[in-house]
């Protein structure tokens, strides 16, 4: 019959540390820790990561910026119109963004205004020509 338990005793003069046992080398133990290993983020002390805080603020400036674009081109077109007595919060917002929007035409109506007068040239008139001229 085959015995489960194994021929070793640990039965003897000088207590056994379970621990020791466990720890003690053999065929497929690992090197011991190494103390050169970088320790995990968490346990670092003194270190600080990096802060994201103007990555977050410029997503923002952006986001807010394509809101007034988006605003501007609305009132642009006709696709934002303002309501003249507003009754409920719903049309109330809806002035509010069609204030927006028109502050954003305005000035895109500035910006274009100014380029178009420093682009355009003096208009050329031509002479009218009488009816004995040739070229």
């Amino acid at each position: 019959m085959i015995n489960s338990v194994s021929g070793v005793s640990f039965r003897g003069d000088a207590p056994v540390n379970a621990a020791d046992l466990i720890n003690s080398p053999g065929k497929f133990t690992t090197a011991g820790i190494n103390s050169d290993v970088s320790a995990d983020s968490f346990e670092k002390k003194g270190e600080h990561k990096k802060s994201h805080k103007g990555a977050v603020i410029g997503t923002i400036i952006g986001l807010l910026a394509a809101a007034y674009i988006g605003l501007g081109i609305a009132v642009h077109k006709g696709k934002l119109s303002k309501i003249d007595n507003p009754e409920g919060i719903m049309q109330k917002t809806k002035n509010f963004f069609h204030k927006i929007g028109e502050s954003a035409d305005e000035l895109w109506k500035k910006i274009r205004g100014k380029k178009a007068e420093t682009s355009q040239e003096t208009p050329k008139t031509e002479t009218p020509k009488t009816e004995g001229e040739s070229k």
